[in-house]
C-alpha cells in the first residue's frame, strides 16, 4: 500500500512540475443550468481572461432557471474610470480618473433582455418596437395620405383607391431587446426572477472587458447606433462580442443600472443608464457615457445581473 501511495505522490509532483495542475472542483449553481463549464476559447480568446474565469471555480456560461436568460461569468478585477474627454457629451458626468475594484465574481446577461424573455415572465410586451407598432405606423401614414387626397376634393372611397395599402412584413421582434419598460414593471420582473440590476461599476467593468479605450472595437462592428440602426433596435448578439463574451453593451438600447444618477441635487430619483442606443451619436456610444432616467422610453432596455450564491 505504501508503494502505491509513493507512486501516486511522484505522479502528482511530476504533473505539477510540467504545469498540469489537478482540475479544480467547480461549484454547482442551484439557480442555473450550466451550459459551458469552461470558457469557449473561440469567444474568450484571451488566455489570461480564461485563467481568471477558471480560478473562480464557477461555471462560465449558464442559463437562469426561472427567467431562461443566458448569463456569463465575470471574474473579479479592476478597471480605470476615465475622466470625460474634452468635447464629449455632457451626459458623461464622470468624476476624474480613478481605479475601481470589482472584488467578487458575478453573472451578467450575455445580451440585453429580449422581448421574448420579458413576455415569458410578464405576459405583456411593453415595447414600442414590435410588429403591431410597425403596422400601426404604416396605417397612420396611409390615413394621412387619404386625408390629403380628400382635402383636394376626392371622396374617401376615391382617396382610398389612390392610396396604397401597406402590409408590414411579419417582423419577428421576439429577439429584439425589450424597451419602454416602466420602473414598476422592471422591479416586478427582477423580483419574480430573483435577478438584479448591475451596479454602474459592474456594468462598466463588464463592458470594458479589460480594454482601456472608450470602445472594445470599431463602432460599426460592435454597436447598433444612430449611424447604422435605421432608427430602431435590432436582434441581440448580431454585433461583435467583447473580450468577456458580452454583446450589445454599446448601442441597441440604454441599459438600466442600480445606481442613482445624481449630478445635481434635484435628480436623485433618476437611475443611471449606460451604453448608448439605436439613435446614439458616436460620442455617447462608449463605455464611460451615462445618462439618467426615471421612466421607461423606447431607447431604454435592461441587462440583468446575479450573484453566484
Amino acid at each position: 500500500m505504501m508503494i502505491f501511495y509513493r507512486i501516486g505522490v511522484c505522479v502528482a509532483a511530476a504533473l505539477l512540475c510540467f504545469g498540469f495542475a489537478p482540475a479544480q472542483q467547480q461549484t454547482q449553481l442551484a439557480w442555473a443550468e450550466t451550459l459551458d463549464a469552461e470558457p469557449n476559447a473561440a469567444i474568450v480568446t484571451d488566455a489570461a481572461i480564461r485563467a481568471r474565469l477558471a480560478a473562480t471555480g464557477l461555471p462560465w456560461r449558464v442559463r437562469d432557471k426561472l427567467s431562461g436568460i443566458e448569463m456569463l461569468l465575470v471574474p473579479p478585477g479592476a478597471f480605470t474610470v476615465e475622466a470625460s474627454p474634452s468635447g464629449a457629451d455632457s451626459t458623461a458626468s464622470q468624476s476624474p480618473s480613478r481605479e475601481v475594484t470589482i472584488a467578487a465574481a458575478f453573472y451578467l446577461g450575455r445580451t440585453e433582455v429580449t422581448q421574448d424573455e420579458w413576455v415569458r415572465s410578464m405576459r405583456v410586451n411593453p415595447s414600442t418596437f414590435q410588429r403591431s407598432a410597425f403596422q400601426a405606423t404604416a396605417d397612420e401614414k396611409r390615413e394621412k395620405n387619404i386625408r390629403a387626397f380628400m382635402d383636394r376634393g376626392y371622396t374617401r372611397q376615391e382617396a382610398g383607391a389612390k392610396t396604397e395599402v401597406v402590409e408590414v412584413e411579419a417582423v419577428d421582434t421576439s429577439h429584439w431587446p425589450v424597451d419602454s419598460v416602466s420602473p414598476a414593471d422592471l422591479h416586478t420582473f427582477l423580483s419574480k426572477n430573483a435577478l438584479l440590476l448591475p451596479t454602474e461599476a459592474q456594468w462598466e467593468y463588464a463592458c470594458r472587458a479589460t480594454t482601456t479605450s472608450e470602445r472594445y472595437g470599431e463602432l460599426d462592428a460592435v454597436a447598433w447606433c444612430g449611424e447604422n440602426a435605421s432608427e430602431h433596435p435590432h436582434v441581440v448578439a448580431t454585433k461583435q462580442a467583447n473580450a468577456f463574451g458580452f454583446h450589445d453593451t454599446l448601442g441597441n438600447v440604454w441599459e438600466w443600472c442600480s445606481d442613482r444618477f445624481a449630478p445635481a441635487a434635484d435628480s436623485s430619483e433618476m437611475h443611471a443608464l449606460r451604453g448608448g442606443n439605436w439613435l446614439s451619436l458616436p460620442v455617447t456610444c462608449r463605455a464611460s457615457s451615462r445618462i439618467g432616467g426615471s421612466t421607461g422610453r423606447p431607447a431604454y432596455g435592461v441587462r440583468v445581473a446575479r450573484s453566484p450564491s
